[in-house]
């Protein structure tokens, strides 16, 4: 029966801090977070991985609405030679008070019979800011950015409220192309540290119970490897 031992990730300086029977997480000393879930039973999409566009839309949807959080990236890659779902996604910090950022970076392994789900997460500490800062510098502010009306406060403190209540964007600092010019930015730890995972993981089950989840919706046939000859979509591309 599938679980935890499923999978074989690289945890090279990882501490596990967590542990229950279908969760595992880890800690490094940047503070980045690695979560391993299992469970049984298929991931319950309306959609599965023949149609990336519902995914996308799925994920974008549910992180702007309930999170008040925006979706950088969401793609279908060939995963230990499994189709998965990946996607990253900015929020705000859930430290109290905090005007820092948090990143989550998901990879969804989606079988028939389990599910299994990846997450490297890092938040944004000390001083905030500093890679959309650097970058309005370098490219300037976009001419298509709407003005905004004043809004009046009675207060510091009103005035952060007012900022971290409000929706988030995806931005040209958000772009992968600075993560070389900030490396210990938390955007820049989750998109390095996913790639190792992927490069070293293992699914150690057989392939009759890896096969693929397919929603009930869903009409085409499913491969159970990603596209090969599929042009990758631009970072900023949702759907």
């Amino acid at each position: 029966m599938p679980d935890l031992s499923s999978l074989t990730l690289d945890l090279t300086g990882r501490e596990l801090v967590e542990e229950s029977p279908h969760h595992r997480m880890w800690r490094d000393a940047s503070g980045t977070f690695l979560k391993l879930n299992v469970t049984l039973g298929g991931p319950g999409w309306p959609f599965d991985l023949r149609d990336p566009d519902l995914a996308a839309e799925f994920y974008g949807r549910q992180c702007r609405e309930q999170f008040k959080g925006v979706m950088l990236d969401m793609d279908v890659v060939n995963c230990a030679g499994h189709t998965a779902l990946r996607g990253l996604f900015k929020y705000r910090s859930p430290v109290p008070g905090s005007m820092g950022l948090m990143f989550v970076y998901i990879v969804w392994l989606p079988f028939r019979d389990w599910t299994a789900q990846i997450n490297v997460e890092a938040v944004e500490r000390g001083t905030t800011g500093a890679r959309e800062a650097a970058v309005m510098l370098l490219e300037g502010a976009p001419a298509d950015k709407p003005k905004e009306e004043p809004v009046a406060v009675s207060s510091i403190e009103e005035m952060f409220q007012k900022m971290r209540e409000r929706p988030l964007v995806a931005l040209g600092a958000d772009d992968p192309k600075y993560d070389d010019a900030f490396p210990e930015h938390p955007l820049s730890l989750v998109r390095r540290q996913m790639g190792v995972i992927l490069g070293g993981l293992t699914v150690n089950e057989p392939p009759e119970r890896c096969l693929p989840y397919c929603a009930q919706v869903a009409s085409t046939p499913i491969s159970t490897s990603a596209p090969a000859n599929k042009k990758p979509r631009p970072w900023w591309k949702l759907w």
